[in-house]
C-alpha cells in the first residue's frame, strides 16, 4: 500500500518547487535577452509543463497529458522558427526539465505501478521526440546531453523509489498503530467486563447458595430467590453482549457508580488546566455500568485532544443527554481555530472501536468554529 502525501507533505514540497520552478523560468527570459515573438511563444508553452509540476503534489490526472502536448508543440515551434533556448544536460529547456524531474519523481511515488510506467514512458517517448526535433540527437554527437539525460532520468526514479518504499514503510507502522489501539479499547471494554460480570455472578452465587440451604426446610423461601438469580444473570449476559474482547494489562482512570460525579470530576480537571468548560447533563435514573463507563471514557478521550491539540480554545462544551430514539448522546464541542490529530496518537481510533462494539454512532471532526466530537450509544444494547 502507498500512502498518498499528507497535507503536510504536500504544502512542503509544492511550494518549493514552485519557487524554483519561477525562478529558473525567469532565467530563461534573462539568458534569452530579446526573445521575439518565436521565443515568447516558447516561453509561454513551457508555463503548462511548470503548473503541471506543482499540482502533481495534489492531482495528477491531467499532468502526463498537458506536459507531452506541451513539449510535443514547444519542440514544433523551436524546429520550426529555429529558436535558441538554453539547455543543461537535455534537449528539453532548463524549466522543462526541471519539471520533468519533479513530475517523474512525484508519479514514482504516488501512482500505481503500471500507470508509473506507463506515465515514465511517455515522458522518456516525449523527451526523445524533443531531442530528435530541436536537437537532432540521431545525426550529432550530443554525447554529454545524451549522458546527463539519463542521468537525471535515472535520479529522479531512484527518487521517487525511495520515497515510495518510506511511504509503504509509513504505511505499515500506521496501521500496526491503529490494530493496537483497536487491540488496546477492546482490552479495555475486556476489563470492564470482568467488574461488571463479577458483580452479578457473585450476587447469583451467594442468592443460589442461600437458596440451596433454605430448600428443605422452605421450599417456597428458596422458590423466592429465583427471580433474584434470574435478574442477576439477564444483567449479565446484557453487560457481555455490550462488551467484548480478552484480557488487558493496564487501567485508565478510575470509574466509580456515579456518572454524574465522574464526568462533573473530568470537567474540573479541565477547567483547572485553565479552559472555560460548560458542562450540560441529562441522565436516566439507571444506566448501565458498562454504559456509564463508556461515556467517562469518552468524555476524557474528548477532553485530552482539546487540551492537547486544539490552537487557543476559549470555550470547550460537554453535553450529555437522552435521545428520542431511546439512546444517551455525547457531545464534547470546542472552539479551537486548528485541531492537529494527524501528528500522532489514535486516541479517536478508540473511541470508535469502543462506540461500534456498544452498537453506538459516532463521528468527530471540525466543524464551523472549531472540533466535535459526537457519540450515541443505546441504553438498552440495541442498535
Amino acid at each position: 500500500m502507498v500512502l498518498p502525501l499528507s497535507p503536510v507533505d504536500s504544502h512542503r514540497g509544492q511550494w518549493p518547487i514552485a519557487a524554483v520552478l519561477a525562478l529558473l523560468m525567469v532565467g530563461e527570459l534573462l539568458i534569452m535577452g530579446e526573445p521575439g515573438r518565436a521565443g515568447a511563444l516558447v516561453w509561454l508553452l513551457t508555463v503548462p509543463v511548470c503548473i503541471a509540476a506543482v499540482t502533481s503534489f495534489k492531482s495528477r490526472a491531467f499532468t502526463i497529458p498537458v506536459t507531452v502536448v506541451s513539449i510535443f508543440l514547444t519542440s514544433f515551434v523551436i524546429a520550426y522558427f529555429q529558436v535558441n533556448v538554453p539547455t543543461i544536460l537535455s534537449p528539453l529547456t532548463i524549466a522543462e526539465t526541471a519539471a520533468c524531474l519533479v513530475i517523474t519523481a512525484v508519479v514514482v511515488r504516488e501512482e500505481p505501478r503500471r500507470a508509473a510506467t506507463w506515465s515514465v514512458g511517455s515522458l522518456v517517448a516525449v523527451s526523445f521526440f524533443a531531442a530528435i526535433v530541436r536537437d537532432n540527437w540521431l545525426s550529432g554527437s550530443n554525447y554529454n546531453e545524451m549522458l546527463g539525460s539519463l542521468v537525471l532520468g535515472f535520479t529522479a526514479v531512484g527518487t521517487g523509489l525511495y520515497f515510495r518504499a518510506r511511504d509503504t514503510e509509513s504505511g505499515r507502522l500506521i496501521a500496526a498503530a491503529v490494530t493496537d489501539a483497536q487491540k488496546e479499547e477492546r482490552i479495555a471494554l475486556a476489563r470492564e467486563l470482568h467488574d461488571v460480570v463479577a458483580h452479578h455472578v457473585t450476587g447469583m452465587l451467594v442468592q443460589a447458595q442461600a437458596a440451596l440451604e433454605v430448600s428443605d426446610d422452605d421450599p417456597r423461601a428458596a422458590h423466592r430467590l429465583l427471580p433474584g438469580i434470574v435478574r442477576s444473570g439477564t444483567e449479565a449476559l446484557g453487560a457481555m453482549r455490550r462488551l467484548v474482547g480478552t484480557l488487558r494489562q493496564g487501567e485508565n482512570e478510575a470509574a466509580t457508580t456515579d456518572l454524574a460525579a465522574d464526568v462533573i470530576a473530568a470537567v474540573e480537571r479541565t477547567r483547572e488546566l485553565g479552559f472555560e468548560t460548560r458542562l450540560r447533563i441529562d441522565l436516566p435514573d439507571d444506566v448501565a455500568p458498562e454504559l456509564g463507563r463508556s461515556v467517562l471514557r469518552l468524555v476524557q478521550e474528548s477532553l485530552t485532544n482539546v487540551h492537547k491539540h486544539a490552537v487557543s480554545p476559549t470555550l470547550i462544551d460537554v453535553e450529555i443527554s437522552r435521545t428520542p430514539g431511546g439512546a444517551l448522546r455525547v457531545v464534547v464541542a470546542d472552539d479551537g481555530q486548528l485541531h492537529e490529530l494527524n501528528q500522532g496518537g489514535y486516541g479517536l481510533v478508540g473511541m470508535r472501536e469502543r462506540v461500534d462494539l456498544l452498537g453506538g454512532l459516532f463521528s468527530a471532526g471540525p466543524r464551523e468554529n472549531g472540533w466535535q466530537v459526537l457519540a450515541e450509544l443505546p441504553l438498552e444494547g440495541t442498535k
